[in-house]
Protein backbone atom coordinates (compact mmCIF):
# COMPACT_ATOMS: atom_id res chain seq x y z
CA UNK A 1 0.00 0.00 0.00
CA UNK A 2 1.43 3.82 -1.16
CA UNK A 3 0.87 5.54 1.92
CA UNK A 4 0.23 9.55 1.10
CA UNK A 5 1.35 12.77 3.44
CA UNK A 6 -0.10 15.90 3.75
CA UNK A 7 2.26 18.09 5.21
CA UNK A 8 3.35 21.73 5.75
CA UNK A 9 5.94 22.66 2.66
CA UNK A 10 9.18 23.78 4.90
CA UNK A 11 8.99 27.15 2.90
CA UNK A 12 5.65 27.94 3.60
CA UNK A 13 6.65 27.53 7.39
CA UNK A 14 8.69 30.28 7.88
CA UNK A 15 6.71 33.11 9.73
CA UNK A 16 3.90 31.04 10.62
CA UNK A 17 2.05 30.58 13.68
CA UNK A 18 1.00 27.19 14.14
CA UNK A 19 0.80 26.11 18.11
CA UNK A 20 -1.71 27.51 20.60
CA UNK A 21 -1.35 31.45 21.88
CA UNK A 22 1.26 32.33 18.96
CA UNK A 23 3.75 30.33 20.89
CA UNK A 24 7.40 30.36 18.97
CA UNK A 25 7.89 26.45 19.19
CA UNK A 26 6.19 23.19 20.83
CA UNK A 27 7.63 21.10 23.78
CA UNK A 28 6.73 17.51 23.34
CA UNK A 29 7.20 15.73 26.72
CA UNK A 30 7.01 12.01 27.18
CA UNK A 31 8.20 8.98 29.10
CA UNK A 32 8.13 5.67 28.45
CA UNK A 33 6.93 3.43 30.64
CA UNK A 34 8.60 0.27 29.63
CA UNK A 35 8.06 -3.70 31.17
CA UNK A 36 9.88 -6.77 29.34
CA UNK A 37 9.06 -9.86 29.56
CA UNK A 38 11.59 -12.05 31.69
CA UNK A 39 12.49 -15.36 31.19
CA UNK A 40 12.89 -14.77 27.35
CA UNK A 41 15.24 -14.30 25.01
CA UNK A 42 13.44 -11.21 23.45
CA UNK A 43 16.07 -9.04 20.92
CA UNK A 44 15.18 -5.93 22.65
CA UNK A 45 17.10 -5.45 26.02
CA UNK A 46 16.76 -2.90 28.52
CA UNK A 47 19.72 -0.35 27.76
CA UNK A 48 22.25 0.34 30.76
CA UNK A 49 21.86 -3.15 32.22
CA UNK A 50 24.19 -6.17 31.93
CA UNK A 51 23.11 -8.81 29.55
CA UNK A 52 24.64 -12.28 29.68
CA UNK A 53 26.15 -13.48 26.48
CA UNK A 54 25.09 -16.31 23.85
CA UNK A 55 21.56 -15.30 24.16
CA UNK A 56 20.97 -15.91 27.48
CA UNK A 57 17.72 -14.86 28.70
CA UNK A 58 18.33 -11.56 31.24
CA UNK A 59 19.21 -12.22 35.03
CA UNK A 60 17.04 -11.37 37.85
CA UNK A 61 19.85 -8.91 38.49
CA UNK A 62 18.12 -6.99 34.88
CA UNK A 63 14.81 -7.31 35.90
CA UNK A 64 15.40 -5.40 39.33
CA UNK A 65 17.06 -2.56 37.38
CA UNK A 66 13.68 -1.92 35.51
CA UNK A 67 11.75 -2.57 38.63
CA UNK A 68 13.47 0.50 40.32
CA UNK A 69 11.55 2.20 37.55
CA UNK A 70 8.36 1.44 39.19
CA UNK A 71 9.42 1.56 42.74
CA UNK A 72 11.04 4.55 42.90
CA UNK A 73 11.65 6.27 39.34
CA UNK A 74 8.08 6.66 38.16
CA UNK A 75 6.60 7.99 41.78
CA UNK A 76 10.31 10.51 41.54
CA UNK A 77 9.15 11.72 37.74
CA UNK A 78 5.14 11.76 39.56
CA UNK A 79 6.64 14.50 41.53
CA UNK A 80 8.64 16.59 39.41
CA UNK A 81 5.29 16.50 36.88
CA UNK A 82 3.15 17.89 39.26
CA UNK A 83 5.74 20.67 39.94
CA UNK A 84 5.67 21.74 37.17
CA UNK A 85 1.95 21.33 36.44
CA UNK A 86 2.32 18.98 33.17
CA UNK A 87 0.13 16.48 32.13
CA UNK A 88 2.40 14.16 29.79
CA UNK A 89 1.85 11.03 27.57
CA UNK A 90 3.10 7.64 28.80
CA UNK A 91 3.75 5.31 26.21
CA UNK A 92 3.64 2.16 28.18
CA UNK A 93 3.87 -1.79 27.41
CA UNK A 94 0.44 -3.75 28.49
CA UNK A 95 2.40 -5.94 30.70
CA UNK A 96 3.74 -2.77 32.65
CA UNK A 97 -0.44 -2.32 33.65
CA UNK A 98 -0.45 -5.51 34.59
CA UNK A 99 2.72 -5.90 36.52
CA UNK A 100 2.44 -2.23 38.18
CA UNK A 101 -1.62 -1.65 38.73
CA UNK A 102 -1.27 0.82 41.88
CA UNK A 103 2.12 2.87 40.46
CA UNK A 104 0.71 3.09 36.66
CA UNK A 105 -2.51 3.97 37.88
CA UNK A 106 -1.61 7.00 39.71
CA UNK A 107 -0.45 8.28 37.21
CA UNK A 108 -3.57 7.87 35.38
CA UNK A 109 -5.56 9.39 38.13
CA UNK A 110 -3.12 12.72 37.63
CA UNK A 111 -3.96 13.27 34.42
CA UNK A 112 -1.76 12.11 32.54
CA UNK A 113 -2.63 10.03 28.93
CA UNK A 114 -1.39 6.31 28.42
CA UNK A 115 -0.26 5.97 24.42
CA UNK A 116 0.04 2.61 23.72
CA UNK A 117 3.60 0.95 23.17
CA UNK A 118 2.54 -2.59 22.72
CA UNK A 119 2.21 -5.53 25.15
CA UNK A 120 5.96 -5.61 26.10
CA UNK A 121 9.75 -4.32 25.11
CA UNK A 122 11.09 -7.24 24.70
CA UNK A 123 10.77 -6.79 20.88
CA UNK A 124 10.61 -4.42 18.08
CA UNK A 125 7.53 -4.62 15.96
CA UNK A 126 9.69 -5.54 13.20
CA UNK A 127 11.28 -8.02 15.16
CA UNK A 128 8.10 -9.80 15.18
CA UNK A 129 5.76 -11.89 12.25
CA UNK A 130 3.00 -10.31 11.28
CA UNK A 131 0.30 -12.43 13.75
CA UNK A 132 2.53 -11.57 16.60
CA UNK A 133 2.63 -7.83 15.55
CA UNK A 134 -0.92 -7.80 15.79
CA UNK A 135 -1.41 -10.03 18.97
CA UNK A 136 0.61 -7.23 20.26
CA UNK A 137 -1.27 -4.61 19.37
CA UNK A 138 -4.72 -5.42 20.19
CA UNK A 139 -3.37 -6.62 23.68
CA UNK A 140 -1.45 -3.08 24.31
CA UNK A 141 -5.40 -2.05 23.66
CA UNK A 142 -7.64 -4.19 25.17
CA UNK A 143 -5.30 -3.78 28.33
CA UNK A 144 -5.48 0.05 28.36
CA UNK A 145 -9.09 0.21 27.54
CA UNK A 146 -10.22 -2.07 30.65
CA UNK A 147 -7.90 -0.32 32.39
CA UNK A 148 -8.84 2.95 32.00
CA UNK A 149 -12.19 2.83 30.72
CA UNK A 150 -11.13 4.14 27.35
CA UNK A 151 -9.49 2.98 24.18
CA UNK A 152 -5.94 4.39 23.70
CA UNK A 153 -5.65 7.38 21.07
CA UNK A 154 -2.13 7.04 19.54
CA UNK A 155 1.16 4.20 19.23
CA UNK A 156 4.50 4.62 19.33
CA UNK A 157 6.05 1.26 19.40
CA UNK A 158 9.32 -0.33 21.08
CA UNK A 159 12.60 1.24 19.84
CA UNK A 160 9.77 3.45 17.21
CA UNK A 161 10.09 0.71 14.44
CA UNK A 162 7.40 0.37 12.19
CA UNK A 163 6.07 -2.11 9.07
CA UNK A 164 3.93 -1.20 6.47
CA UNK A 165 1.56 -3.89 7.78
CA UNK A 166 1.43 -2.07 10.68
CA UNK A 167 0.82 1.34 9.94
CA UNK A 168 -2.28 -0.41 8.01
CA UNK A 169 -3.21 -2.14 11.23
CA UNK A 170 -3.38 0.84 13.38
CA UNK A 171 -5.29 2.92 10.68
CA UNK A 172 -8.21 0.02 10.45
CA UNK A 173 -8.12 -0.09 14.31
CA UNK A 174 -8.86 3.90 14.60
CA UNK A 175 -5.30 5.12 16.01
CA UNK A 176 -5.88 8.87 16.28
CA UNK A 177 -2.10 9.01 15.81
CA UNK A 178 0.84 7.98 15.57
CA UNK A 179 4.50 8.83 16.39
CA UNK A 180 6.86 6.36 14.89
CA UNK A 181 8.34 8.16 11.37
CA UNK A 182 11.25 10.29 11.49
CA UNK A 183 10.71 12.61 8.40
CA UNK A 184 9.56 15.93 9.89
CA UNK A 185 10.09 18.24 12.80
CA UNK A 186 6.33 19.41 12.48
CA UNK A 187 3.40 17.13 12.71
CA UNK A 188 1.61 16.13 9.23
CA UNK A 189 -1.55 13.74 8.22
CA UNK A 190 -0.38 10.14 6.74
CA UNK A 191 -3.42 8.97 5.06
CA UNK A 192 -3.43 4.78 4.83
CA UNK A 193 -6.30 3.73 3.00
CA UNK A 194 -9.88 5.70 3.83
CA UNK A 195 -8.36 6.45 6.65
CA UNK A 196 -6.10 9.75 8.42
CA UNK A 197 -3.82 9.52 11.18
CA UNK A 198 -1.98 12.11 12.71
CA UNK A 199 1.96 11.76 12.54
CA UNK A 200 3.88 13.50 15.41
CA UNK A 201 7.49 12.78 14.31
CA UNK A 202 9.76 10.87 16.52
CA UNK A 203 14.04 11.55 16.42
CA UNK A 204 16.25 8.64 16.70
CA UNK A 205 19.43 10.80 15.29
CA UNK A 206 20.51 12.88 18.06
CA UNK A 207 17.91 11.38 20.25
CA UNK A 208 17.15 13.79 23.01
CA UNK A 209 16.45 11.50 25.84
CA UNK A 210 18.06 10.31 29.22
CA UNK A 211 19.08 6.93 27.53
CA UNK A 212 21.66 9.03 25.01
CA UNK A 213 23.25 10.91 27.72
CA UNK A 214 23.10 8.77 30.96
CA UNK A 215 24.01 5.36 29.19
CA UNK A 216 24.84 5.41 25.70
CA UNK A 217 27.66 7.91 25.67
CA UNK A 218 27.03 8.44 29.83
CA UNK A 219 27.78 12.61 30.79
CA UNK A 220 28.32 13.68 34.37
CA UNK A 221 25.38 15.79 35.51
CA UNK A 222 26.71 19.07 34.45
CA UNK A 223 27.90 18.02 30.86
CA UNK A 224 24.30 16.32 30.23
CA UNK A 225 21.92 19.74 31.41
CA UNK A 226 24.56 21.23 29.19
CA UNK A 227 23.92 18.82 26.51
CA UNK A 228 19.57 19.41 26.92
CA UNK A 229 19.58 22.45 27.37
CA UNK A 230 21.85 23.57 24.35
CA UNK A 231 20.00 21.25 22.30
CA UNK A 232 16.55 22.71 23.13
CA UNK A 233 18.23 26.44 22.62
CA UNK A 234 18.97 25.00 19.19
CA UNK A 235 15.34 24.24 18.29
CA UNK A 236 14.63 27.61 19.79
CA UNK A 237 16.22 29.26 17.61
CA UNK A 238 15.38 27.71 14.72
CA UNK A 239 11.82 28.32 15.44
CA UNK A 240 12.54 32.29 15.29
CA UNK A 241 11.26 31.53 11.28
CA UNK A 242 10.41 28.69 11.34
CA UNK A 243 8.10 26.73 13.95
CA UNK A 244 8.83 23.00 15.38
CA UNK A 245 8.80 20.61 17.67
CA UNK A 246 11.29 19.78 20.23
CA UNK A 247 11.10 16.11 21.99
CA UNK A 248 11.86 15.40 25.33
CA UNK A 249 11.98 11.90 26.72
CA UNK A 250 12.69 9.90 29.46
CA UNK A 251 12.74 6.58 31.18
CA UNK A 252 11.94 5.67 34.87
CA UNK A 253 14.80 3.91 36.09
CA UNK A 254 17.28 6.20 34.40
CA UNK A 255 15.31 9.98 34.80
CA UNK A 256 13.60 8.55 38.07
CA UNK A 257 17.30 8.10 39.28
CA UNK A 258 18.67 11.35 41.72
CA UNK A 259 21.05 11.97 39.27
CA UNK A 260 18.68 11.79 35.90
CA UNK A 261 16.23 13.60 37.98
CA UNK A 262 18.49 16.76 38.16
CA UNK A 263 18.97 16.76 35.13
CA UNK A 264 15.50 16.28 34.10
CA UNK A 265 14.08 19.12 36.45
CA UNK A 266 17.01 21.43 35.50
CA UNK A 267 15.87 21.31 32.18
CA UNK A 268 12.29 21.60 32.63
CA UNK A 269 13.42 24.97 34.40
CA UNK A 270 14.89 26.01 31.68
CA UNK A 271 12.48 25.31 29.04
CA UNK A 272 9.74 27.06 31.43
CA UNK A 273 11.53 29.70 31.78
CA UNK A 274 10.53 31.03 28.00
CA UNK A 275 6.55 32.16 27.94
CA UNK A 276 6.37 31.62 24.36
CA UNK A 277 6.74 27.62 24.36
CA UNK A 278 3.88 25.23 24.33
CA UNK A 279 4.74 22.52 26.78
CA UNK A 280 2.33 20.17 25.60
CA UNK A 281 1.89 15.98 25.19
CA UNK A 282 1.07 14.06 22.43
CA UNK A 283 -2.85 13.71 22.87
CA UNK A 284 -3.06 17.69 22.98
CA UNK A 285 -0.75 18.31 19.79
CA UNK A 286 -2.98 15.57 17.57
CA UNK A 287 -5.99 17.26 18.63
CA UNK A 288 -4.71 20.78 18.29
CA UNK A 289 -2.91 19.63 14.75
CA UNK A 290 -6.62 17.96 13.33
CA UNK A 291 -8.82 21.33 14.48
CA UNK A 292 -6.38 23.59 13.25
CA UNK A 293 -5.23 22.08 9.92
CA UNK A 294 -7.55 19.46 9.26
CA UNK A 295 -10.18 21.30 7.04
CA UNK A 296 -6.69 21.96 4.73
CA UNK A 297 -6.12 18.40 3.87
CA UNK A 298 -6.46 17.98 -0.21
CA UNK A 299 -8.25 15.22 -1.36
CA UNK A 300 -5.79 12.17 -1.44
CA UNK A 301 -3.21 13.54 0.05
CA UNK A 302 -0.27 16.19 -0.80
CA UNK A 303 1.16 19.61 0.49
CA UNK A 304 -0.94 21.56 2.87
CA UNK A 305 -1.26 24.68 0.12
CA UNK A 306 -3.99 26.55 1.69
CA UNK A 307 -2.75 29.66 3.54
CA UNK A 308 -0.91 28.98 6.97
CA UNK A 309 -2.00 31.98 9.59
CA UNK A 310 0.85 34.09 10.13
CA UNK A 311 2.22 36.13 12.74
CA UNK A 312 3.48 39.45 12.39
CA UNK A 313 6.40 39.05 14.88
CA UNK A 314 8.81 37.06 15.80
CA UNK A 315 11.39 37.37 18.15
Amino acid sequence: MEFKASRIPYENRKGASLWPGKARMAVLVYTAVEQWEWGTDGPLRPQGTYSSTRGAAPTLSTESAVDYGFNVGLPRLREIYREFGMKVTLWTNANAIERFPSIVGGLVEDGHELGAHGYSESATMGALAPLEREESVRRSISTIESFTGKRPRGWLGPGAEVTPDLLELLAKLDFDYHGDLQDDELPYFLHVGDATMVEIPYRMAGNVNDLPVLIRNPRPVRDAIEYLTQAFDAYYAAAATHPLIFNLGTHPYVSGRPEGARIFRSVLEHIHSHSDVWVTNYGEMATWWREQFGGLVPNGGGDILAPIPRTTTIA
